[in-house]
């Protein structure tokens, strides 16, 4: 099939199928709606289905019917100048913010693990075996204290080379005033790195409303990890602000959520990044429930006596699975779960 592409409307299928006279052509993607041809997004890198519905915040934006069950993705052949479009009326700027990659980077038959993909390690092995936290995915850490001496901790990893970090500079989007930068100095110099150059990697935004959790979530991160050239985020306490019981309309804050949530996995999708969100409950709430769902893994910590027991709650391709890690000392640094 090759596609000829009209840029001075919105695009239909039969918009595109005119034959193209381009003497050189590239592999690109190509995401419409099957009810009303309308064309939603084209690249030339493989973007996982999720990743575009969220950014149409799920709906057709000509049909109006949910996506889920109605977007369709070809492969095709396009000319080069013409590889990359997006809907006029998407909802999400992260789509255009940033450059296509090539479709050569993509391994086709697993699409889900880009050739690109790396591995952040914790350094627990235990828990670096139970799941990866592979760029292109956002995970979950829940559990008190266990997810704040995690991110601390993963915001000096993944500044590290391969293959125990990312070579990433750190976002940090602190919803819960709990970033520790002696904290964070201790594990750079347990690293052996200087720790006032690791603190100058980690770019800290702090939110003390829902709303300036969500506006930097959905609106500043996208251009931060581009700024910064950055392949690496961490939302910290994602759903307190939210959980604040003075907060009036309940409906306006989970509808908010779900949309912060849409947005974070389009993130990850889109630009190749790792988004590690971390929660203190663990108890069954209508945010925690979401989060769980919308990630692509959740993790569980709960600390016991003489060990920490680390639950894999949900995964998009694994069973739910349990184990567990023995501490031999009581001080609160995450060198305690680290096996010597």
């Amino acid at each position: 099939m090759t596609l000829q592409i009209n840029t001075a409307k919105r695009w239909k299928l039969e918009d595109l199928a005119q034959q193209s006279y381009s003497t050189r052509k590239v592999d690109a993607w190509v995401y419409y709606c099957i009810l009303c041809d309308e064309v939603l997004f084209i690249s030339r890198r493989f973007v996982e289905a999720k990743g575009v519905q969220a950014a149409f915040d799920g709906i057709c934006p000509d049909c109006g019917f949910g996506l889920e069950n109605i977007m369709r993705c070809e492969h095709v052949q396009l000319p080069h100048t013409r590889a990359i479009y997006v809907n006029p009326k998407y909802q999400a700027p992260l789509l255009v913010e940033f450059p296509s990659r090539t479709f050569d980077a993509i391994r086709i038959q697993n699409a889900r693990l880009p050739e690109e993909g790396k591995i952040l390690t914790t350094g627990i092995a235990k828990l670096d075996k139970l799941v990866h936290l592979t760029t292109g995915q956002l995970i979950v850490f829940q559990g008190y204290p266990f997810s704040k001496s995690l991110a601390e901790s993963l915001c000096v990893r993944a500044q590290l080379d391969h293959p125990i970090g990312l070579s990433s500079d750190v976002i940090f989007i602190d919803g819960g005033n709990c970033f520790d930068a002696y904290a964070v100095s201790e594990y750079a110099i347990e690293h052996r790195i200087d720790p006032k150059l690791a603190l100058s990697r980690i770019h800290v935004s702090r939110a003390f409303t829902y709303f300036q959790l969500a506006s930097l979530l959905i609106e500043k991160l996208p251009s931060a990890l581009m700024r910064y050239n950055s392949t690496f985020a961490i939302a910290s306490n994602i759903t307190e602000l939210f959980e604040d019981p003075e907060i009036k309309d309940k409906q306006e804050a989970y509808r908010i959520f779900q949309r912060m949530l849409r947005s974070l996995t389009a993130v990850t999708e889109i630009t190749g990044s790792l988004v590690i969100a971390t929660s203190s409950r663990q108890d069954i709430n209508p945010f925690d429930t979401m989060l769980t769902q919308t990630a692509h893994a959740t993790i569980r910590a709960e600390d016991h006596v003489t060990f920490t027991q680390f639950t894999l709650v949900h995964h998009k391709t694994l069973s739910p699975r349990k184990v567990s890690q023995r501490e031999n000392r009581t001080d609160q640094f995450l060198e305690d779960y680290m096996e010597r």
